[in-house]
């Protein structure tokens, strides 16, 4: 076999491989308002990448918090739940926002809340969950 011809070959399979290797992107576009996440649930598998374009329809600041998995936020959300967040984005009135990242590694359910003061409490949450 012609050396080029093999090494084209060679080439083309890496390709295959390092594609189907690749974590698979999802993404979701998700509205916030007065007190809501619209929709309020996504799924994805451990490790994908995730992108949510985010659009702040309400006439309030808000926050998407992605908490750690087994710790859900505090009535009122505050400092103390710093330490438990995985991801957020803040998102002023009327503004739109692109966010991503790395879906987290142990399946499970994670807690999105507000973490505008009050907004939690007004029932602004959601789930993340994360599957095998």
């Amino acid at each position: 076999m012609n050396r080029k011809i093999g090494f084209f070959y060679i080439f083309i399979i890496m390709i295959i491989v390092l594609t189907a290797c690749a974590p698979k992107e999802y993404k979701f576009n998700v509205k916030m308002e007065e007190f809501k996440f619209i929709p309020d649930s996504f799924s994805v598998p451990a490790g994908a990448q995730v992108t949510m374009e985010l659009e702040n329809t309400g006439a309030l600041e808000h926050e998407l918090v992605i908490m750690l998995l087994s710790k859900d936020a505090t009535l009122p959300f505050d400092d103390d739940d710093e330490a438990n967040i995985y991801w957020e984005a803040e998102l002023q009135p009327g503004t739109k926002q692109t966010i991503t990242f790395v879906a987290p590694s142990e399946p499970g359910e994670y807690q999105l809340v507000c973490g505008t003061a009050g907004h939690l409490e007004q029932g602004m949450k959601g789930t993340l969950t994360v599957t095998e």
